[in-house]
Parts: C-alpha cells; sequence; structure tokens
C-alpha cells in the first residue's frame, strides 16, 4: 500500500540559529526530524544595516573605521569615504573658510569630540559657504547618504588609527571641521605621519578634504 505524506515545516531563528522540524505523517508511519544549522545567509551584512566591525563596507560605501561599541546620541558607527570618493585620484583641496567669509576672521563655534564633526559642518558652511572644506565634506552623496560630513579633531585622529583597514589614506594633512583655540584665523588639521599630531593652519590655507559620516 502506498502511504500518503504530508509535510510541516516551521523555522524558528535565534541569535542566527534556526531549529528546523519536519513532521512526516502517512497511513502506517511517522517521524519527527529536527536540525539545527547556523543561517549565515540571513545575517545582514554591515552595508544593509547589520553589525559592524572596522574594516566593513558601510551604507554609505565607506569604510568603517571607528565603532563606539553602543549607540551614542549621534550613532554607534563612523565610516569614511573611499579614496576615490571625489572622482580624482586624489582628495580634493579646499579652505577652511574663504577670505571675505564671516567664519575667517571670527571663532566658528565647534567641538573636537567624537560625534561633533556634523554639528561643525554645518556650522561652519553657515560662516563660510558650501565652497569651505567643509561644503565640499557635505556635498558628497556617496551610497545616496546626504548626512556626510568632515571630521571633528578627535574624529580624524581615530581614522590615522585605523588607517591601516581603511585603506587609502594619504600621509600628508587632512582638514578637521575643529576651529583651532589659539586663533581666529585657524583651525586644526590633522598630520597623518603619527597619531595625535594636530597642526593649526591658517584658514585660507589649501588643505586636503575626506568626508565622513555617523551611523
Amino acid at each position: 500500500m502506498n502511504s500518503v505524506f504530508t509535510r510541516r515545516t516551521a523555522r524558528l531563528c535565534v541569535a542566527s540559529l534556526v531549529a528546523v522540524t519536519s513532521l512526516y505523517m502517512g497511513s502506517n508511519a511517522m517521524a519527527v526530524d529536527t536540525a539545527f544549522v547556523v543561517d549565515a545567509a540571513e545575517r545582514e551584512s554591515c552595508a544593509a544595516g547589520g553589525a559592524c566591525k572596522v574594516g566593513d563596507t558601510g551604507p554609505g560605501g565607506g569604510i568603517v573605521f571607528f565603532d563606539a561599541g553602543t549607540k551614542q546620541s549621534w550613532g554607534r558607527y563612523l565610516e569614511v569615504a573611499p579614496a576615490s570618493w571625489s572622482g580624482a585620484p586624489s582628495d580634493p583641496v579646499a579652505t577652511w573658510c574663504p577670505e571675505g567669509k564671516a567664519g575667517f576672521t571670527a571663532t566658528v563655534r565647534t567641538g573636537t569630540d567624537i560625534g561633533s564633526g556634523a554639528a561643525n559642518t554645518k556650522a561652519i558652511i553657515k560662516a563660510c559657504g558650501s565652497t569651505s572644506a567643509a561644503g565640499v565634506a557635505a556635498a558628497h552623496r556617496g551610497g545616496g547618504k546626504t548626512d556626510w560630513y568632515l571630521p571633528s579633531k578627535d574624529e580624524v585622529n581615530s581614522l590615522f588609527r585605523k588607517r591601516a583597514a581603511v585603506g587609502g589614506i594619504p600621509a600628508k594633512s587632512l582638514w578637521s571641521s575643529s576651529q583651532s583655540s589659539h586663533y581666529a584665523t585657524y583651525a586644526w588639521g590633522q598630520l597623518l605621519v603619527s597619531e595625535g599630531r594636530y597642526i593649526g593652519s591658517y584658514k585660507g590655507y589649501g588643505g586636503m578634504v575626506r568626508p565622513i559620516r555617523a551611523f
């Protein structure tokens, strides 16, 4: 006699572990099969909104270089635009604030901490316009994101620490979005040759720009 079988499958996903239970029932037999498999395909990538680690590609198409460990007011991760972000072989050059703009001779109120770069960028654009280094960074649209910005002093230094994992970081100086505490016409740049080696640069100086974003 031929048996007629029906199959019902239930899946329970907990911490990437899938319990698959198949119940076979027929006129003369019943068997219960349970298997545990790691469902790696269901784990979201960093770019798709999953957990990230330094060196991963982020949602904006950049490289993750900082993980705060837990969610902060500004986010948890920082990603930096790739070396080719501007379409040129090297990072574009811009002044921190063009001469003649209000922010050139006046102190622009900015922070230096991790997570302060986005607010700094908005303040600089307001005082110095869209052709400033901050304006150039904010105009980036990598990954279709509109929240790129010029990194703060501490954010640039964190980028330096992870330069090996990121790759494509020039051994020169990058503008930060942090106003110098010494002179109103100076802002902080980061010399990417040693950790914590900052330079107070004249705002009219043409420095390299590399955008980052938080998420």
